[in-house]
């Protein structure tokens, strides 16, 4: 497995791990995918000084307990030479989301796990190509890993009930495995499956919307509900057909639905999705595009702006850089201060993610994120995001206490569709 991809799985895991009271067996890919975590939280482009107020603050957003965890992980990125500690913060070495996975993957090794923890690493990757029988799925993970019939019991009854991956049952003695990025890579035919399996008038309404999708990159989950029904959209979402996003701010939530496959045109999108970055950050411009008004700084010539922020160039200053970026600026993907510029006083942003800000920029331009796009995106800072396979997981417990069997049609269609 390729170390970006074994790291995306690292981060997949921790996230499901932070879920459960005890790690358990897994508590090397907790450590690996926490230190990965805040890696990514605290790293830039260039090589960057962070305080200890503000190393607490991103640690808090990412999640991570100050007092209790966040030592220890500084203590292990130390240990790899990625950050210098000092009497009041860290320097960090220059770390893109790429080299961060990367990182992660070699942490994890450095723990000397046991084949245990790496199973469900590869159960994660096979199950995301197509679904899969247990019983299939349970030879090839104890072979390649030699592990014992009580070891791949343990293994599998934990990747089931932790998250690591989903099961359908498709009859009285059969599990089907899958996860929620099957639609990330070599989508077409396994979209073909999904269409096959539904009736025509739901293969009409789904393709209405996978080709608006395409068009205009992202809509809100209320035009995407009207199209198909609230019931046909839970149930494709259940398996991860789209990505479900939801920004919210003091006053509402607001969800917007992108394809899965929206971010692999560019690159890797099990990689570059790893830390919902790039996602979170499209949200937000397309905010500043649809939302903000002119006296606040609404964007007009976003291509120009997002070039400006490549170069390494600061904008502003204007009073919406001070609210509708706050959720990147906890990420780490950019960072803001109150400046002057040709007169002017306010808040100046800086990117500090060159590579997100590239795939950003690839994805408004080709991928058609225009005044169309996010009709309703709130009116107001946007203070949160909640990414997709967080929405997945949550449409997956509702229709499991609708249904056991809502989906088993598109399920089988997926295992036995040729790919």
């Amino acid at each position: 497995m390729d170390n970006k991809v074994k790291g995306s799985w690292l981060i997949h895991h921790t996230n499901k791990l932070q879920s459960v009271t005890n790690q358990g067996q897994y508590l090397n890919t907790f450590v690996a995918g926490k230190a990965g975590i805040l890696l990514s939280a605290i790293s830039a482009t260039d090589q960057s000084e962070i305080s200890d107020d503000r190393l607490n603050v991103l640690a808090n957003a990412a999640n991570i307990n100050p007092v209790f965890e966040l030592p220890k992980l500084l203590d292990v990125l130390s240990d790899h030479d990625l950050i210098d500690k000092g009497k009041k913060g860290v320097a960090v070495l220059g770390v893109t989301t790429a080299s961060a996975l990367q990182h992660t993957s070699n942490i994890f090794d450095s723990l000397e796990p046991k084949s245990i923890e790496y199973s469900t690493l590869e159960i994660a990757e096979v199950a995301s190509s197509k679904p899969i029988s247990s019983r299939e799925l349970q030879e090839k993970i104890s072979d390649i890993h030699r592990l014992s019939a009580k070891e791949t019991a343990q293994v599998f009854h934990d990747s089931e009930q932790i998250g690591f991956v989903d099961v359908e049952m498709l009859g009285k003695d059969e599990k089907i495995f899958f996860n929620g990025n099957l639609f990330r890579r070599e989508s077409a035919q396994k979209v073909k499956a999904v269409l096959d399996s539904l009736k025509p008038q739901e293969q009409a309404s789904l393709n209405e919307l996978t080709d608006m999708l395409r068009r205009q990159a992202c809509v809100s989950v209320t035009d995407a509900e009207f199209i198909l029904g609230k019931i046909l959209f839970s149930k494709v979402n259940s398996i991860g057909f789209f990505d479900v996003s939801i920004v919210s701010n003091s006053s509402e939530e607001v969800g917007y639905v992108t394809l899965p496959s929206a971010f692999s045109k560019y690159s890797s999108s099990m990689v570059d999705d790893a830390f919902d970055l790039a996602k979170a950050f499209v949200a937000s411009l397309t905010y500043g595009m649809t939302k903000s008004s002119y006296e606040r700084g609404q964007i007009s010539m976003i291509d120009r702006l997002l070039r400006a922020l490549i170069d390494g160039r600061e904008i502003g200053p204007v009073s919406a850089i001070g609210q509708d970026y706050r959720i990147l600026e906890l990420k780490g993907v950019v960072s803001i201060r109150t400046g002057s510029k040709g007169g002017r006083s306010g808040p100046m942003m800086r990117l500090l993610k060159k590579e997100i800000g590239e795939l950003a920029l690839q994805v408004i331009l080709k991928g058609d994120v225009s005044e169309q796009s996010l009709p309703s995106l709130p009116g107001a800072a946007i203070t949160k995001y909640i990414a997709p396979e967080v929405n997945r997981e949550v449409i997956r417990r509702q229709q499991i206490q609708r249904s056991p069997f809502e989906t088993n049609d598109m399920i089988s269609s997926l295992r036995t569709g040729g790919f």
